[in-house]
């Protein structure tokens, strides 16, 4: 004899927004758990007319049994696989797809329990209550968008005659947990048959798993899945210090989402660990880019930041480089600014803002670092190079200021 339990605790993805549908659901369940037990009084509801009653089919009740439960445990239960799995189906899919699954899930469920109890059970009367079957519908539609994700699972084995008991944790890929999952709810339901004690509704959660697995796949989250898969499949392999497979995982995952700035950071990194110097400022830039594109300045500030570091004449294309200088000199980040304006003007010596590049590295060294030497190299590296620009005479004006030699400003006098 042995009993081995095993209860979810997390997941190897990562979370991108708040999920507020998953809150909102869980906090329902709880809210209405309290005011049923505790304060019946407080509303003007008889929530006992939300049972789903076999006999009495309804939409109203096949869906809104989803949100009473019987007691701590089953609350419990479910919340904890709404709260973990939930988020997930939510982050992916949107709040839009999740109440679409979520609700839906509830009401095939609850349906298909109340045939069983009716075609197998012989009983018409017995209500069905609970979010097992919504939560169910989400286990479906996770098995499906994370299809090679994996579990982190607690669980306890214990054999009383063998006097061996252990607790733990352990990594599983989530399918084969939500597989084992899945065949005890068949297992179980079938001993319902036999004359089972029929007090939780196993064709529910069958019902509800099959339904959400159909809605993910009809919904084209297998596709997204698989393409997600290669993403997570690249990191592990970057953080395993395998930087050629993590390039093969990201380059497979740009030809889906080629948009991705941060993958392309990603694939940057993984360059310069194999050595790939001029592919990696490639994709620097092209990162860098894409971020500046969608408005996250702030990460492509950073990214432009981590580029410097490994290459120091590192720069963009000439408009984006523009912007994000001119972004770096306003959000005070000066050391910054004065890379990117001298890179600019080595880089593109010939482009219109090139001198006005100059100016505003002078400009950083002189108000910001007080170097007027380093100021002065500027404005002169301006009049040598540029004594038709619109600036000469106030670069060479900004010299004699500055009190340097005379013959400092006087190649183009």
């Amino acid at each position: 004899m042995y009993f081995f339990y095993y209860v979810p605790v997390g997941i190897n993805a990562e979370l991108r927004r708040f999920p507020a549908m998953t809150a909102a659901y869980t906090l329902i369940c709880v809210a209405v758990f309290v005011l049923v037990r505790y304060l019946p009084r407080l509303v003007d509801v008889d929530f006992d007319r939300l049972i789903y009653v076999p006999a009495e089919p309804e939409l109203v009740t096949a869906v809104g049994a989803a949100f009473l439960h019987y007691g701590y445990l089953h609350l419990l239960g479910n919340v904890i696989y709404l709260v973990l799995f939930g988020r997930y189906v939510e982050d992916r899919m949107g709040p839009a797809l999740f109440a679409v699954v979520f609700l839906s899930s509830a009401a095939i469920g609850n349906y298909l329990q109340g045939v069983f109890n009716i075609q197998i059970l012989d009983d018409s009367t017995l209500g069905i209550i609970g979010a097992s079957g919504a939560v169910s519908g989400l286990l479906g539609a996770f098995s499906v968008r994370f299809v090679r994700s994996k579990l982190r699972i607690a669980y306890w084995a214990f054999m009383p005659l063998q006097a061996y008991t252990r607790a733990g944790t352990a990594e599983v890929p989530a399918v084969l947990a939500i597989a084992l999952w899945f065949v005890l709810q068949i297992v179980r339901g079938l001993v319902q048959t036999g004359g089972g004690e029929a007090q939780v509704a196993h064709v529910t959660h069958i019902g509800g798993f099959l339904w959400g697995f159909l809605l993910a796949i009809i919904f084209g989250q297998y596709g997204q899945g698989k393409i997600e898969s290669l993403l997570r499949r690249g990191h592990r392999y970057l953080q395993k210090g395998e930087p050629y497979a993590a390039q093969g995982a990201f380059i497979r995952y740009l030809t889906y989402c080629p948009q991705d700035g941060r993958v392309y950071a990603s694939l940057a990194r993984a360059m310069v660990f194999s050595g790939n110097e001029q592919g990696a400022q490639k994709s620097y830039r092209k990162a860098c880019e894409m971020l500046l594109d969608q408005q996250q300045r702030g990460e492509c500030e950073s990214l432009f930041q981590e580029a410097l570091r490994g290459y120091s004449g590192f720069v963009l294309g000439s408009d984006h480089h523009l912007n994000l200088a001119f972004g770096l000199e306003r959000n005070l980040k000066p050391e910054l600014a004065v890379s990117a304006y001298e890179n600019f003007e080595e880089r593109y010596p010939l482009h219109a803002e090139a001198p006005f590049a100059l100016l505003r590295a002078a400009g950083l060294y002189l108000h910001m670092f007080s170097n007027p030497v380093k100021a002065g190299h500027c404005y002169q590296r301006l009049i040598e190079k540029y004594p038709d620009d619109q600036w000469f005479d106030f670069a060479r004006e900004q010299i004699r200021q500055l009190g340097l030699p005379p013959d400092t400003s006087s190649a183009h006098s």
